[in-house]
Parts: C-alpha cells; sequence; structure tokens
C-alpha cells in the first residue's frame, strides 16, 4: 500500500515538461476565448449599427415633403444594408400612423415594405397599442422597423440572430408625409 502512495507523491513533484502539459491544456480555452471575444463584440457592433441605421432612415423619412414612392423605400433598404455592413437579407418596414382621439385609436394611413416583409395594417396596431407615444388628435408618425439578420463568423455559442429595430419620428416639415398610395383612414 505504501508503494502507490510514494508513486503519486513522486508524480506530483515532478516538474519535468510541466509547461508542455499545462501549454496542451490551456492553448484551446485561450483560443476559444480569444476567437469567442471577437464574435461577441461583432454581434454587439451589428446591432448598434442597426439601430442608429434605422433612426438615420426615420430621420431621413420625416424630413421628406415630397411623395415617396416605391422605389424609395427599396433605396431606403439598401442604405441600411450599406450601413450595417451586412450580408443582405435585410427587410425594412416604413408607415404612416395616425391618431384618432374620437375613437381612441390609431390607423395606418400608408405602409411599404421590402424583401418579402408585410406591409403594416391597422388591424395590426392593436399588438403595437402599448409600443406607440402619447399623440394629439390628427397627428401623425413615421414608423420605420427593420428587420436585419445576423450570422456570427464563427460558431460560438450565438445562432443566427435578426435585429428587429422599432422607431418612430414625427414629421419635421409637414403636416405628413405623403406617399404614393395612401389608405383612407
Amino acid at each position: 500500500m505504501a508503494m502507490p502512495i510514494g508513486m503519486i507523491r513522486r508524480f506530483w513533484r515532478d516538474e519535468r515538461a510541466a509547461i508542455a502539459m499545462e501549454t496542451a491544456i490551456i492553448t484551446p480555452v485561450l483560443a476559444w476565448c480569444y476567437i469567442s471575444s471577437f464574435v461577441f463584440f461583432d454581434a454587439f457592433r451589428s446591432y448598434n449599427s442597426s439601430i442608429k441605421a434605422t433612426y438615420a432612415i426615420s430621420d431621413v423619412i420625416s424630413r421628406q415633403t415630397m411623395t415617396l414612392r416605391r422605389s424609395d423605400i427599396d433605396g431606403y433598404a439598401t442604405l441600411v444594408d450599406g450601413l450595417v455592413r451586412n450580408t443582405g437579407g435585410i427587410r425594412l418596414r416604413v408607415s404612416q400612423i395616425v391618431y384618432e382621439a374620437e375613437t381612441d385609436s390609431h390607423c395606418v394611413e400608408w405602409s411599404a415594405a421590402t424583401n418579402g416583409e408585410a406591409a403594416l395594417f391597422t388591424s395590426n396596431l392593436v399588438d403595437m397599442g402599448d409600443l406607440l407615444p402619447d399623440m394629439v388628435d390628427a397627428e401623425r408618425l413615421i414608423l420605420v422597423q427593420s428587420f436585419i439578420p445576423y450570422r456570427p463568423a464563427f460558431n460560438m455559442g450565438i445562432d443566427l440572430i435578426t435585429f428587429t429595430n422599432f422607431t418612430f419620428t414625427r414629421p419635421r416639415y409637414a403636416g405628413q408625409v405623403p406617399y404614393e398610395t395612401q389608405n383612407s383612414c
């Protein structure tokens, strides 16, 4: 019985090849941490860029005084794609909402979406009621929603994520931003 304990003590005190053993154990862990830091930093950068791009598009549209066209909305989606430095698949939905005080409800005057995203309808606003700000009668808002897919460069615990951004802005230079096809509320 004394012999195995002595062998264990000798093995424990033996320091030959300790650095090689430690390196073999710790190198994969360090590599994983190093690559993971890039992946998580890139995810936060992409998310931050997606928010800024959505706000920028909302601000640009709120300053419009000319009638918006479908091609303008497609161009804004391309602009968001460039600002975020994404690989594609960005969906953008732009809508103008008016508040009706008499019925205490919101109505979608117009909505346009890109890349297969559905346009917003008045019936969908019921789900968004808590997200919209307080408004006075006949006030209008430009609502910009972006849906930006993010796929990390390496599989480090983050799967495909879609960053969903929701921002609204009041029209700045006119009472409303006209669109080529408008609903009557």
